[in-house]
């Protein structure tokens, strides 16, 4: 549950970071996104995320075939993420719209495959929204592509993971 909500944690922290970059962008607003708006959030997040942890006393001394199937499904997500975002700012291959629909269709797999190893609904609902974004991503314009993923992190992400993450808690105290 600690993991869960350190999660749901991450996806809202992204979705701030996404819609931020997007409302500089579609505002012209001028502040420099790449340091004032990702590095020091992400830095922070990454300092907090370390004090939660530890706060949680969270052990890793074993870690059950579920968790490495989710482990090993991330790094892999994480990898042809890396791969989508490569395509799109190192060789100019795609549109900013075809990288954000990629990566929403790959975060709706990822949502799918949580769906199934949890037997939870919420993330599959999660999943089913970030399909949904990436068809609209897909048939919108480049403008607006940093907004459907900052979107799709909030609703499709962070809400249901906190929805699960309330579940959870509730059926421990039962």
């Amino acid at each position: 549950m600690v993991i869960d909500r350190l999660g749901s944690l991450w996806a809202l922290i992204l979705a701030k970071c996404f819609l931020a970059q997007w409302a500089i962008g579609r505002f012209s607003v001028p502040v420099n996104g790449l340091i004032y708006i990702w590095t020091l959030t992400l830095a922070m997040a990454l300092v907090a995320s370390a004090y939660y942890l530890h706060a949680h006393r969270l052990a890793f001394r074993f870690f059950p075939t579920q968790v490495r199937v989710a482990s090993s499904g991330l790094v892999g997500l994480v990898a042809a993420l890396g791969f989508v975002a490569y395509a799109h700012w190192g060789l100019g291959l795609t549109g900013l719209a075809a990288t954000a629909g990629l990566s929403a269709a790959m975060l709706g797999s990822w949502s799918l495959i949580q769906a199934s190893l949890r037997r939870a609904w919420e993330p599959l609902m999660g999943a089913l929204v970030w399909w949904g974004i990436a068809l609209t991503s897909l048939h919108g314009g480049d403008v607006d592509a940093l907004l459907w993923l900052g979107l799709g992190f909030l609703f499709a992400q962070a809400l249901p993971g906190f929805m699960l993450s309330l579940r959870m808690a509730r059926e421990q105290r039962v």
